[in-house]
């Protein structure tokens, strides 16, 4: 089992500097507080913290950051930027390769003799666009989805700043907000046919194979939040609609065991939010 820190009992400065990113924005919260700027705010704040008193202030500062302005236009933002995908004639919106693979993609083309090197170099600078997009699609889904979930939920403390691991605390817990395209090919490969309505009535099956499936590389078996595709073409609309209904109350306990490299296979236990995108609701 990981550890698990619920800010609403204890704070340390770590946790701190994940909810603030910098000193700037935690001696804005100091000065909120009408008290003076510090040299370590970190070490100030741990001192005078109070989860129900300051989790209003933190709020009301997330509203002052271009992530929340992002968020709230994220519907039209992001209906924009699908339509553009469209009339450029990118086909489906999946990654022209893996992220941290470009070297190895252009050697996967060089080596293709197929094709002529203005014919290559076309191929390269089309997937260039497919990344740089999907990671600006990504990016303004994300911030749109977040903000929906801030907005819905009274309890929910959003970092500041970009914090690996840590996008938010609900209920004085932290979670991880990963957005999946699928359950996995895993899943589906065990369920075959009936893998949609598999994942409909158990939403944790989804939650265990995608713990269980991730990447070794971005490994972790912390608090997550999932927001998953069930099928193509989710509207921002159908999103906001169900986020909407969502419930965010109470999170579902995870056992999975995963297989590591070098430390072969563990058993962990963690718990999760999971929020299923599909046309059947």
């Amino acid at each position: 089992m990981f550890d698990v820190r619920d800010i609403k009992k204890s704070i340390d400065s770590k946790i701190v500097k994940k909810i603030f990113g910098n000193k700037t924005n935690a001696n804005l919260f100091l000065q909120k507080l009408n008290l003076p700027k510090e040299s370590n705010p970190y070490d100030k704040i741990v001192k005078i913290w109070n989860y129900e008193a300051h989790k209003g202030i933190i709020r009301e500062m997330f509203k002052e950051l271009p992530k929340f302005t992002s968020g709230i236009e994220g519907e039209r933002s992001l209906q924009i930027l699908l339509e553009e995908w469209e009339k450029l004639g990118l086909g489906e919106v999946k990654w022209p390769f893996s992220q941290g693979a470009f070297d190895e993609f252009v050697q996967k083309i060089n080596g293709d003799n197929r094709f002529s090197r203005l014919q290559k170099d076309e191929q390269v600078k089309e997937a260039a666009v497919r990344y740089r997009r999907i990671k600006e699609i990504n990016t303004v889904r994300n911030d749109f989805i977040e903000t929906l979930l801030f907005l819905k939920h009274e309890d929910l403390i959003p970092t500041l700043s970009h914090t690996r691991g840590v996008d938010f605390f609900i209920n004085g817990i932290s979670y991880d907000q990963k957005v999946a395209k699928s359950p996995t090919n895993e899943f589906k490969k065990q369920y075959g046919n009936q893998w949609k309505r598999v994942a409909l009535e158990n939403p944790a099956e989804v939650a265990k194979y995608l713990y269980q499936y991730q990447d070794e590389g971005r490994f972790g078996a912390s608090p997550r939040l999932f927001v998953v595709y069930l099928d193509e073409g989710i509207t921002p609309v159908q999103i906001k609609h169900i986020i909407d209904k969502a419930p965010i109350r109470t999170p579902l306990e995870i056992t999975f065991s995963y297989q590591h490299k070098s430390l072969g296979r563990i058993t962990y236990k963690t718990f999760c939010f999971i929020i299923l995108l599909t046309n059947d609701l």
